[in-house]
C-alpha cells in the first residue's frame, strides 16, 4: 500500500503564512502571526490529513552555488521583513517541538534538496510525494507520483495542472522559466520574449538547446523559415528574431539558474525517521510552546492550564469562523451560559460590537474577535451564530444583559427581525 509524503518547502512556507494572516502579538509585544498560522495548519489540516511521513526542508544560509553563476541571482528581492524575521526562531523552535526534524544542507537551496528527495522517493516506490511550496521551478517535478499542493487553496497539482499553468509540459517548465524569466528570483531570461512566444517555441521545438539549434540553421540558411509552423514564423522574423538571438548566453545562462539539483548528497536521509502521528504534533512541549506564545486555541482541554487567579479561567480567542463552529457545538449541548459584550461605547445606539465573551461554566472563557487586531471571524457567521443562540432554549445569563442583547440585535439588522426570541430572553430584553 502506498504511503503520503509531504517535503515541506519551509521558506516558502514561511513566507506565505506571513503575508496571508495580519499581523498581530502577544500580550508582550511578540509578533506571532506566521508562527500561529504554521501551527493552525499543523494542528488541524496536517493532522486532518494524516500524511505518512513529514520532511522539513529549508534554505542553507548564506549564498549557494547559482550565486557563483550568477552574482545577481536573487539580488532583486526585498529583505525578509523583521517583523517575518524575528519569528524564524520560535517557528524552528516550534517544528522541534512537534519532533519534526529540519534539513539544511550547505551551499543549496530547499528545492535542490526537495528535487533530490522528491526523485529518490519517486524511484523507490510507488508512494504518493506531495510538494507544499508555492515556487514556480517545482513544478517541473511533477508527475503520477509527484504533486504540488497548494494548502492555501487546497489545490493539488500534477502534469495535467502544470500544462494548465505554463501551457508546455512538466520537463519544460525549466526551459520556459529560462526564457521567460522569473522576477522573484531575478532570473533575467530573454528580454521581450513572452510566456505566449516561448509556449509556441517550447511545444514546437523542445528546450533551449533545441530552440537555439533551429534558430542557428535559420541563420545559417540551412532550414528556411516556411518550413515552420505560422506561429513559429512570426517569432523568427524582424525584432522579435534579433531579440531571441541577441539573447541566447542569457538563455543559457537562466536555465543553469532555474534548474533543479537532483544530486544533492542525501545519503544519511532515511524516511522511517520522519514519519507522522498526530501525537508527535499535540504533545506536552508542543503544548506548553503554544501557551507561551498565547495559542489557547490550540491548547487541548485536557492538557492542565496555569488558570488566572481573578476568575480561575483561562481566555480562548475564537479569530475564525472554524473554531466558531467548534464553540457552537460545544454550547449547543450546555443549558445556560453567560454572556458579555465588548463595544466602542455605553450607548446603545451608538456602540459598535467589537467581540463577544462566552463562558460556560466547566470551560475556560471564549472570546469571540469581531474588531480587535488579531484575525477575526467573519460577520457572516457571527450573525449567524448568535441568530441561532437566541433562537435557542439556552439559558443566557449576565450583567446588564438588557445592554447587551441590545447591542446584538442593533448588530443583527435586518435578520434580527426574523429572530424569533424565546420568553425567557425576551423577559431580558424587554
Amino acid at each position: 500500500m502506498s504511503k503520503k509524503i509531504y517535503l515541506i518547502d519551509a521558506n516558502s512556507f514561511i513566507y506565505r503564512m506571513f503575508f496571508a494572516l495580519p499581523e498581530f502579538s502577544t500580550t508582550d509585544g511578540r509578533v506571532v502571526n506566521a508562527t500561529f498560522g504554521m501551527a493552525k495548519f499543523f494542528t488541524g489540516q496536517m493532522v486532518k490529513e494524516k500524511p505518512d511521513y513529514v520532511v522539513f526542508i529549508k534554505d542553507a544560509k548564506w549564498d549557494n552555488f547559482r550565486h557563483e553563476i550568477y552574482k545577481e541571482y536573487k539580488a532583486t528581492r526585498e529583505r525578509m521583513p523583521d517583523n517575518l524575521r524575528s519569528q524564524i526562531a520560535d517557528i524552528e523552535k516550534m517544528v522541534e517541538t512537534m519532533e519534526m526534524d529540519i534539513i539544511e544542507i550547505s551551499w543549496y537551496e530547499a528545492d535542490d534538496v526537495i528535487a533530490t528527495l522528491a526523485k529518490k522517493l519517486e524511484s523507490e516506490s510507488n508512494d504518493e510525494i506531495y510538494i507544499l511550496s508555492g515556487d514556480k521551478d517545482l513544478y517541473a517535478l511533477t508527475s503520477e507520483q509527484v504533486k504540488i499542493y497548494d494548502t492555501q487553496k487546497k489545490k493539488i497539482s500534477g502534469p495535467k495542472e502544470t500544462r494548465e499553468k505554463f501551457w508546455v509540459d512538466p520537463k519544460y517548465v525549466t526551459d520556459y522559466l529560462a526564457i521567460c524569466g522569473d522576477s522573484s528570483d531575478n532570473i533575467p531570461g530573454v528580454s521581450g520574449i513572452g510566456p505566449k512566444k516561448v509556449e509556441v517555441l517550447v511545444n514546437e521545438f523542445g528546450g533551449v538547446e533545441k530552440i537555439y539549434e533551429t534558430v542557428d540553421r535559420i541563420v545559417s540558411g540551412e532550414l528556411s523559415p516556411d518550413e515552420v509552423s505560422p506561429e513559429a514564423q512570426k517569432i523568427f522574423k524582424g525584432k522579435t528574431f534579433e531579440k531571441i538571438i541577441d539573447g541566447r548566453e542569457m538563455a543559457f545562462l537562466s536555465k543553469r539558474l532555474a534548474t533543479l539539483e537532483c544530486n544533492v548528497d542525501v545519503s544519511d536521509f532515511r524516511l522511517d525517521n520522519y514519519s507522522f502521528s498526530p501525537e508527535s504534533i499535540i504533545n506536552e512541549a508542543s503544548t506548553d510552546f503554544f501557551q507561551e506564545l498565547e495559542f489557547h486555541s490550540l491548547v487541548p482541554r485536557d492538557i492542565k492550564k496555569e488558570k488566572r487567579q481573578d476568575v480561575g479561567r483561562t481566555v480562548k480567542i475564537v479569530w475564525d469562523d472554524s473554531w466558531l463552529d467548534e464553540l457552537q457545538l460545544s454550547i449547543w449541548e450546555k443549558h445556560e451560559l453567560v454572556l458579555d459584550t465588548e463595544t466602542t461605547s455605553i450607548s446603545v445606539h451608538s456602540a459598535e460590537l467589537v467581540g463577544v465573551s462566552i463562558l460556560i461554566w466547566e470551560d475556560d472563557i471564549h472570546y469571540i474577535n469581531r474588531l480587535h487586531q488579531w484575525p477575526q471571524v467573519s460577520d457572516e457567521r457571527l450573525k449567524r451564530f448568535l441568530i441561532e443562540l437566541l433562537e435557542s432554549d439556552i439559558k443566557i445569563i449576565g450583567h446588564n444583559l438588557k445592554y447587551d442583547l441590545e447591542v446584538l440585535y442593533l448588530f443583527l439588522g435586518d435578520h434580527a427581525e426574523k429572530t424569533v426570541i424565546p420568553k425567557q430572553k425576551q423577559s431580558s430584553l424587554f
